[in-house]
């Protein structure tokens, strides 16, 4: 009995620490503009967030936490979690002209980034680790997003910073373990990844940098060259400047001039490259790097920014951002970011697994939960654009609903075919028009039709889905056929109904080939083949475009 009683006494008088979200904006304290990519970390923990472009940030804290808040060219700021965070300002430092001389020496450049890359080891955790990343990944086509993704990854460092990589998951177990994302509707739907976080790893140039010297520069590489191709750029220090208390080297560095000889004897200027690195002073350690790489039309913009977490630096954020022109001139853009949210160090904590593919990340539900009770970067001002842009006004947690619903009844329409065809319509009453294109035994007869309707596809893909129906029995038959004639380019939906399909039947299809289309109110009428031209005036009315 007096053992229950002292327990009872443990159990009420032992303080319970209950978790708040800590939300506020990061601004510069003379200009009052917000302060972009700033640390957010929590003392004593490896656990942290970083600001917005907006300067906003929000984290999961105890009451007893203590927040510390840095960014590279200004004071940091110790902050205890109880503050009122609405508003942060944070003290710029003014930057010291390159014209300064240490020890009776000008500043080398070049001398001070072989030593960054030596000290790697030094600076940078040698030994194995996890950290958990936020993942977050969006596409526009013009002013309208076309696709968001966003997830929680594991990346377990088998030898840490060690040695250098050439390509993430070389030496790495990546997990991803929480996943939402909405429908793709931009016009490159076909050529992206299932998720680029191979990609966003890669630009972390500490862990990652070619193996082999390049013979022209190339804007199409994910992995930097920097240590690679040391003497095909030019370097020159800026000044000092000064990250969490430590002086810190600025140096600017470009590519030198690249051009290739065509055939026709003219010399065709290649790819553009230039960037800066923060290095600190008296360790040689990267805390920052920026790069910008031009080709034409295309661009892509890349920052790194590290934080000192037990003597040992991590990067705590990646943004890599891009433009890239339609035939058209109208504008792609690709926005793709990495938070890290905490590092473990713990052995026991190793975990397996690799990139995932499509199929893998079908198999991750979407955790509502996870995501209302994690403090993730903040969206703002992107939720609401990407509501309107995706969804039309439906909220984020169905549009990721929808899209697991979507790619579930849409990735094999060989088994239960007809099954999934009544899921599609259900699905699309009120949202997209239907055209059918009913097929079985041999395509030839159907070919120029079956091609028609792919570039019908590529054209009205956001108010128009193409889909074809096959009257085939067997599925060895019709997977044949599938492949055989390319059937799922360019975002064509494919179903083996069957010649015994109830939607068939009460179509009076019968025979193929058949054509029909379906309006956004459910009414299916017979239509015109993609090889008669009238058929698009026909789209466009029911478009609302004629």
């Amino acid at each position: 009995m007096a053992r229950c009683l002292v327990f009872l006494l443990l159990l009420f008088c032992t303080p319970v620490f209950s978790q708040r979200l800590v939300e506020g904006t990061i601004l510069d304290k003379e200009t009052k503009k917000p302060v972009p990519f700033a640390s957010i970390g929590i003392i004593g923990t490896s656990k942290g967030t970083s600001s917005n472009l907006n300067g906003q940030f929000s984290i999961s804290v105890n009451e007893t936490d203590s927040l510390k808040i840095t960014c590279v060219g200004y004071k940091s700021l110790t902050l205890s979690s109880a503050q009122a965070l609405t508003i942060v300002d944070l003290a710029p430092i003014v930057t010291q002209l390159s014209e300064i001389v240490i020890l009776d020496r000008a500043i080398n450049a070049k001398r001070i980034l072989r030593r960054a890359f030596a000290n790697i080891d030094i600076n940078y955790n040698d030994r194995p680790f996890l950290q958990q990343f936020f993942y977050r990944h969006y596409c526009k086509d013009g002013t309208s997003y076309g696709r968001l993704i966003e997830a929680a990854v594991d990346v377990w460092k088998t030898s840490g910073y060690r040695t250098i990589q050439h390509a993430a998951g070389e030496k790495e177990e990546i997990r991803v373990t929480q996943l939402r994302r909405s429908l793709d509707k931009t016009e490159m739907a076909q050529g992206h990844d299932p998720i680029a976080v191979g990609n966003i790893l890669q630009a972390d140039i500490v862990g990652y940098q070619t193996d082999k010297k390049s013979e022209h520069m190339s804007f199409y590489t994910d992995v930097s060259n920097l240590r690679t191709d040391f003497e095909k750029y030019d370097f020159v220090c800026k000044g000092i400047t000064y990250y969490d208390g430590l002086e810190v080297y600025e140096i600017t560095y470009q590519n030198k001039n690249d051009s290739l000889l065509t055939t026709s004897g003219k010399y065709l200027d290649l790819v553009d490259i230039k960037g800066t690195l923060f290095i600190t002073t008296g360790s040689y350690a990267f805390v920052r790097t920026e790069e910008n790489k031009s080709y034409g039309t295309n661009s892509l913009l890349t920052s790194t920014f590290y934080r000192k977490v037990n003597d040992r630096y991590y990067p705590y954020h990646i943004i890599r951002q891009g433009e890239s022109e339609y035939a058209d001139k109208r504008v792609h853009s690709v926005h793709l970011e990495l938070m890290s949210m905490e590092i473990r160090t713990n052995p026991s904590m190793k975990i397996v697994g690799q990139l995932p593919t499509r199929e893998g990340l079908l198999n991750i539900r979407y955790d509502s939960t996870f995501w209302k009770s994690n403090a993730i970067l903040k969206t703002t001002p992107l939720e609401d654009d990407i509501i309107r842009d995706l969804g039309g006004g439906v909220s984020l947690d169905k549009q990721f609903l929808r899209y697991h619903q979507f790619e579930m009844n849409t990735r094999d329409g060989g088994v239960n075919g007809e099954e999934k065809f009544n899921w599609l319509l259900a699905d699309s009453k009120g949202n997209s028009l239907l055209y059918l294109l009913v097929w079985s035994g041999n395509l030839k007869s159907t070919l120029v039709d079956v091609e028609l309707a792919k570039r019908l596809q590529k054209k009205y893909r956001n108010k128009v889905t193409f889909v074809f129906l096959s009257l085939e029995d067997d599925e060895k038959r019709w997977n044949e056929a599938v492949e055989k004639y390319s059937l799922y380019t360019d975002g064509v939906i494919n179903y083996r109904i069957g010649s015994r399909s109830k939607v068939a039947a009460s179509l009076g299809l019968t025979e193929a080939p058949g054509f029909v289309l379906v309006s956004r109110e459910g009414d299916m009428t017979r239509a015109k083949r993609p090889s008669d031209p009238l058929l698009e005036e026909d789209l466009l009315k029911l478009i609302g475009d004629k």
